[in-house]
């Protein structure tokens, strides 16, 4: 080992890990609490302990699973080891395997694609570990389940233990996982599993993993908003009450950053502020109507003009349908000294909400119509934070928006409704993909 375990790690490996009992493995809680380095650790415990035998790293994509399992754990995990390779064990970078002298291997895998779970499939394991698996459906994670039936032996002629690992940040409590994995009950009966003596749990908060961890990390995320504090550094599982945007799925609306093609349509979203934070958002629109969210522009205490330089020198090169701000005058003329002409916002909220929330709707072919990249922190932090009103006199929930955390939303607002109740807009667009 060439980790130092915390305590939690040590009491998850001599209760839980190595307890033969144990076949169906859940931890679940804060980020960079030091689950997955634990996981991992057992793995390569496991594979020179029963040569011969195969282990499974998953995500549910495979693009994912080659940059977090593959590059940032595996290949990190064994840089300490540089004078093994070759001998020890050998990195097989097309097929994302890591092969051990003694025969054993650990298989990176995606499940998103039939060919590469067929494939996946036709293989059987001895440990199958699910990184972040509340993306996964409770289907697939059965389908996987049934290939743990690898007969592998140690040097004493002990057979090995067939192990589940699963790991995830916490979500909502209705989610299948916290109905298998916590309650130990089916999710559609809510009756107990049949093997639930076969489970284990162990919820983690990124305070155990303290010492290895700088502070401003823990700083950093208690910062975030209520449900994403308690998710992400308190390892607590909650539904987002209130919340404006409850359709939003991080798992289903958020994206890896990608290079936006020059065809598409851009278009940019200005909410002005000085001490509360101005914000810019580029968006850009695909062939079939879909808007990614790919930059943002997120500060305070910044001058008009700073901040119109800024967006010049962030959108160099590119060309954008228009830009859509607050109408405050002054401002607008500001950024229009500046070579940043705009057209004044649809502000009605009530409107605009229904607006964003059609888009967050998946469409016919399963997909929503809006995607955020996953790198726009403050956007995603405040689709989290932005809430209704709680009910008062005169007024009932969900009726009225808190006016907090919503800069970025605004912006969103203005964008959306600029293309959904823009017709010449959205027309010109149709017609130019026609004609393309």
């Amino acid at each position: 080992m060439r980790y130092n375990f915390n305590q939690k790690q040590i009491f998850a490996w001599n209760t839980i890990l190595t307890n033969p009992e144990k076949k169906y493995i859940l931890f679940d809680g804060g980020a960079r609490s030091g689950k997955t380095t634990l996981f991992v650790e057992y793995m390569v415990m496991r594979a020179f302990q029963f040569p011969g035998s195969r282990q499974l790293m998953a995500r549910k994509f495979r693009v994912h699973a080659k940059s977090s399992l593959w590059q940032d754990t595996l290949k990190k995990y064994f840089s300490a080891y540089r004078a093994m390779q070759g001998s020890v064990f050998t990195f097989n970078e097309s097929e994302l395997i890591l092969k051990f002298q003694n025969g054993s291997e650990i298989i990176i895998g995606g499940l998103d694609d039939a060919d590469r779970v067929e494939k996946i499939l036709g293989n059987e394991y001895i440990t199958v570990f699910l990184n972040e698996a509340t993306q996964l459906t409770y289907e697939t994670t059965q389908m996987v389940m049934t290939r743990l039936a690898q007969r592998c032996y140690d040097s004493e002629g002990k057979m090995a233990v067939p192990k589940l690992l699963i790991d995830c940040n916490p979500r909502g409590p209705r989610h299948w996982l916290h109905y298998v994995g916590v309650r130990n009950v089916d999710p559609e009966t809510e009756q107990p599993l049949k093997n639930a003596d076969s489970w284990a749990r162990v919820n983690w908060s990124a305070f155990d993993n303290r010492e290895n961890l700088p502070e401003d990390y823990l700083k950093n995320l208690d910062s975030l908003p209520e449900v994403l504090r308690d998710r992400m550094l308190n390892g607590i599982w909650r539904e987002n009450e209130g919340a404006v945007y409850s359709e939003f799925d991080e798992d289903i609306h958020t994206v890896e950053p990608f290079d936006i093609p020059e065809d598409w349509t851009r278009v940019r979203a200005i909410d002005f502020g000085f001490t509360n934070p101005f914000v810019c958002l580029w968006g850009a629109i695909d062939h079939d109507g879909r808007l990614y969210l790919y930059r943002e522009l997120y500060r305070s205490q910044t001058l008009t003009m700073d901040n119109a330089q800024e967006i010049k020198n962030q959108s160099s090169g590119e060309k954008y349908r228009w830009t859509v701000a607050d109408h405050d005058a002054e401002e607008r003329a500001e950024l229009n000294r500046y070579g940043i002409p705009t057209t004044a916002a649809k502000k009605e909220v009530t409107t605009g909400i229904a607006a964003v929330k059609k888009r967050l709707a998946k469409a016919a072919d399963g997909k929503p119509r809006l995607f955020i990249f996953s790198n726009l922190k403050h956007t995603l932090n405040e689709i989290y934070a932005y809430e209704w009103l709680p009910p008062r006199e005169g007024h009932n929930a969900k009726e009225e928006p808190r006016k907090e955390n919503d800069h970025a939303m605004d912006a969103l607002r203005y964008m959306i409704m600029s293309l959904d109740d823009g017709r010449t807009v959205l027309r010109d667009f149709l017609l130019r993909s026609c004609e393309d």
